[in-house]
Parts: C-alpha cells; structure tokens; sequence
C-alpha cells in the first residue's frame, strides 16, 4: 500500500508543469522525488509534521504542482494547523480547479470548522469531478460527509435523498447504506415496517456472506463482550458505566472492546472497571472476530447500532454464540446475526415493535437505561418565570430532530402561551437558525432565541433560564431528556411507535411523570400549556424532580444491573438448552 501511495505521488509531480528549464527540471527531479517519497513514507506512518515539512521543501523545487498544494494541506490539517490547511488546499485550487481531491479536503476541514454552506459548496463542487467509477474511495468520503452535513444542518430529508441517489450508483456502499439507515430515524411518517425492510435489506447485503458459527461451548461465569466507539464523554457514558463497574463478577466476566480513538477520564474509568480491555479501532474485522473467539465470549453486545464508529460487520462474523444490540441504537439493525436488541415494554410495546425488529426483543422489567447523574450539573434553582413574567421553553436536541411537524407544533404552544419565549439550543450556523425561525410560521422571531454548541459549564448554565422543556418526534430525546429533567426542568413528549420515537415515554414513566406523555398533538399542546399558566405548580415539581429521579428505576443501578443479568442468563440458557449443553 506504501509502495502504491509513493508511486502515485511520484507520477504526479513527474506530470505537473512547471515553468522551469529542461536542464533545471532534470537537475532538480531527483530531489524532487525523494522529498515525495519520505514524504508518503512518514505520512503513512502518521508522522504528518515531517510529512508537512517534506511537502514544503518539494514545493520549493516544484511550486507549481497542485497535487502536491493538496498533500501539504492533509498533513497541516492532521497536525491541526488548519488556517495553513486551508491555505494550501485554496492554493492548490488556484493552480488547478478541477482536482476533486482538494475540493472534497477544503470542504471537510470547513465542515469540521461550522461553516457549512461553503463546505456544501465545496462537496458540490467535488461531485461534479468525480464518481464511483474512476475514484471509488474518494466519492464514498464525499457523499458519507456530504450526506451527515445536511443531517447537522437539520435537513434530514435532504441527506435522506441525497444518500438514495448515491445508493442508486453503487447499492453495495455499506456506510452510505448505514448512514440512510440512521437518518431515516429522523424523518416523520414512515411505515416502521418500511424502516424496518430497509433494515434488513442492509443486514442481507451486507452481512449474510460473512456469516459464520461461533463455537459451541457452554460455561459456568458467563463471558460478556462489550462493543463500542463510545467509551468516552459521550451520550452513552451515564448510561454504561453504571452497568460495567456493577456486574457480579461472581457471574460475569467482562470485555470491553473499544473501537474509538478519543480517551478521557470516561474511557479510564470504563478500562479500569473491565476485566480485559481491548483496542480494536487498528484491527479489521476478521481479526477482531478471532481475538472475540479467543477470548471466548459467550454473549457479545453492540452499543452502536448503526451510529458513527460502528463494527457491525465484525458482529456479521458471529464471533459470539449469542450476539445482542444495546443502548446506542434504539432501532432493528437488520442482522440475522445479532439475536437480541434489549429494550423495556414503554419503549418498545408488544406488538408492532417486535415486527420492525429482526431481532427478538428482550425485555427489562422496568427502564431500558440506568442513568448516572452528572457530576457537574450545578444545584437546580426556581422557575425563571416567577422572576421575567414570562415562560420560557426550550429544545436542547440535535437540530436533526426539529423536523416542519415539530415546529408547526411548537408554534403553537407559543401561541396558546402569550409573551412565552422558545430557546433552540445547539444549532451551528445562523442560515440553520433562519431556516428555524422562518419554519415557526406566524411567531415574531424575536420570541425565538437560537443558541449555538456550547461547553458543558455553559450549557448547565442555560437550565437557570428555561422553564419548560419540548421534546421533539419522532426522533426524541434520550440523554438529552435525562439532564433537562436532572435539572429540574419538566419535559412534555409525544408518544411514537416504538424505539426512537418513545424515549421521552419510558423515561417519565420512569420518573413518574406520566402526566407529560402525550399520545397526540392535541394533548402535547394541552400539556405544555397547563404546565405554563400555574407556575406555582411548576416551581413544585421543579424542585422536587431531582429527589423524584433519585428515587426511580432510572437511578436504582443495583436493581437495574440485577434484572439485566438475569436477562443474560435468560438468554445464555437457553442457547444452553438448544445446543444440548448444560448451563450454570
């Protein structure tokens, strides 16, 4: 792979013009080539400064050469000198405008910086140079990040499309497939048996000619393998730890298999409380399938589903006898090879939710999710209300959740409300916060008030001046809804189908705050304007709500733990008992 990287740069630089001699050419190639060289050498090898100072000195012998322009841009942008990334990927558009390559770098590194129109231009632009023809990978990179910007710009039902398109060119993209697959939890009114073929299309696709059996051994402590990107501060932290460092090691052995390159005092914490921990990121499928067999895990369980970081082609290898999906994805991955998805009977019903799952769903007593609180979450203080004269409402939710339905609903609420506010937290540019604004049809905008992504002291600090939260659908809140209500603050839902759409349902059911689950819009906006007009009845429940999770299911990690291993136990039972085997 080397070998190819350094002859293709080398075929490069010996096409580029120059306006140098013949005689001054010929004298300087040599040089020339070998800056190159070492170049490709230490930038495979990940020492990207002396891969940028390489390309910096070929540069001097060959200034002309766009291609090289774009290499020094790559290395800079890894070492995190993107103002000089930039630079040269521009430079490098000067010198030649239709090397996608640099388009596509230049609107990822402007992606990554927030400034999403000029990335969509630079996407759009890179599109019409390349296909999946001529440069497979390249035109992958750019519809996967073309595709995930329009989600973060809130414009779900664009990247929706705009992945179909991709899709129709080459049906076999397993990212671009998984992606479509995430997305599409954002988008309202569809079938969730749709979503859910579409599902299965993926796993048929994709996962069913890597199929293969695991070993058959039964065993007395059950070995339980855990997947993830996401052993870091992320929305999964509160939810896993309180799992990991409480299993009965009496019981269970435990695996921690860490996909993700970022660590933290989290990924410390998690590495410190597993039995063996495993970086994987490095490793392909195969041979992360092979170390699991080696370790011989008896039930292996995904936290990613199809979010960013995934291995679910590692889970396609069967590595483990009985395979499971958990927590991070509150949807069917449409795997044969994964048997169960764990879940509780508010978020996913008997009935419709069991037929838009290929896998069987297993059944917590009572909470899909433990939650442990944050550390750092300040005290909870009294309703603004009591002190403006008016209510406050708010979304702390990913702006991809903030579908037309959500906002015409919304609008409605500030209607029914008189003088109320609405506080959108965590939209990335202004053009995101126009387009909000302008969807809340017939709000004064200057109701509306738009906050972009903001550090954790500053976000907890927002909780002080929100009085009622709105939860979105059908993509509702998990996470998010655990902190707003920590804080205090009520949090009005809307009941969807199954998974993603009834978070906000097991939550407060949880939490003992069914009052606030609606079942129709008529009801959501009945609630959140009864929750507004008797504010002594808010500060109530305000500064009762933390001693209230406190005492729920949500929090009760002991018991929570108890009733998921019995679950496990369930399960590796009866895989026992199907093999012919004994169990513990």
């Amino acid at each position: 792979m080397l070998k190819n990287l350094v002859q293709t740069l080398l075929r490069r630089a010996g096409g580029s013009a120059s306006s140098a001699t013949d005689a001054e050419s010929g004298a300087g190639l040599g040089s020339l080539r070998d800056c190159i060289a070492q170049a490709a050498e230490c930038a495979a090898a990940g020492n990207h400064a002396a891969a940028a100072k390489l390309y910096r000195e070929s540069l001097k012998l060959w200034p002309q050469d766009a291609r090289v322009w774009c290499n020094l841009g790559a290395e800079l942008d890894a070492i995190g000198q993107t103002a000089e990334a930039e630079r040269a990927y521009r430079r490098a558009l000067e010198l030649d405008p239709a090397l996608a390559q640099a388009w596509y770098n230049l609107g990822r590194l402007l992606q990554e910086d927030g400034r999403a129109a000029e990335s969509e231009s630079c996407y759009r632009a890179a599109a019409v140079l390349v296909d999946a023809g001529t440069n497979l990978p390249l035109w992958l990179l750019l519809y996967n990040n073309w595709g995930l910007l329009l989600y973060g710009q809130g414009r779900p039902q664009e990247a929706v499309a705009l992945y179909r398109d991709a899709l129709a060119i080459h049906a076999e993209a397993i990212d671009l497939g998984s992606n479509l697959l995430f997305v599409l939890n954002s988008v309202p009114g569809l079938d969730p048996r749709q979503v859910r073929d579409e599902h299965a299309a993926w796993g048929r696709l994709h996962a069913r000619a890597r199929y293969s059996h695991a070993r058959p051994a039964a065993a007395q402590v059950i070995r339980l393998g855990y997947v993830s990107a996401d052993f870091c501060s992320h929305a999964l932290a509160p939810f896993i730890e309180p799992v990991l460092s409480r299993h009965d090691r009496s019981q269970f052995r435990v695996f921690c298999y860490n996909n993700g390159r970022n660590r933290d005092a989290v990924t410390e914490r998690v590495q410190a409380g597993a039995d063996v921990w495993r970086d994987i990121q490095a490793w392909g499928d195969d041979a992360a399938a092979q170390a699991i067999r080696t370790d011989r895990i008896d039930i292996l369980i995904d936290l990613s589903g199809h979010t960013s970081g995934n291995r679910l082609l590692l889970f396609a290898r069967k590595p483990a006898p009985v395979q499971l999906s958990y927590l991070g994805y509150l949807n069917t991955t449409g795997m044969a090879a994964i048997d169960y998805r764990i879940t509780d009977a508010c978020a996913d019903p008997a009935g419709l939710s069991d037929k838009a799952h290929t896998e069987r769903l297993l059944r917590l007593p009572q909470s899909l999710w433990c939650y442990a609180p944050p550390a750092d979450a300040p005290p909870v203080c009294a309703p603004p209300a009591l002190q403006r004269g008016y209510v406050t409402f708010a979304s702390f939710n990913h702006i991809a959740k903030l579908n037309q339905r959500v906002l015409d609903l919304w609008a409605n609420v500030l209607r029914e409300v008189p003088g109320s506010r609405l506080l959108v937290m965590a939209v990335p540019d202004e053009a995101a916060a126009t387009r909000i604004r302008g969807a809340l049809a017939g709000i004064d905008p200057g109701r509306v008030s738009t906050l972009g992504r903001l550090g954790r002291v500053d976000y907890w600090r927002q909780f002080a001046g929100v009085d009622i939260a709105l939860d979105p659908f059908p993509y509702s809140g998990g996470a998010t809804t655990c902190e707003t209500l920590w804080m205090g603050v009520p949090v009005v839902t809307l009941a969807g189908d199954y998974g993603f759409s009834r978070s906000g349902v097991t939550i407060l059911a949880n939490t003992g705050m069914h009052h606030l689950i609606a079942r129709s819009a008529d009801e959501y906006l009945r609630f959140a304007r009864g929750l507004a007009c008797d504010l002594e009845g808010l500060r109530r429940l305000r500064l009762s709500q933390r001693q209230r999770m406190l005492a729920s299911p949500l929090l009760d990690a002991p018991a929570y733990v108890q009733a998921l291993e019995a679950g496990y136990q369930q399960i590796w039972r009866q895989w026992c008992s199907q093999q012919g085997q004994p169990h513990a």
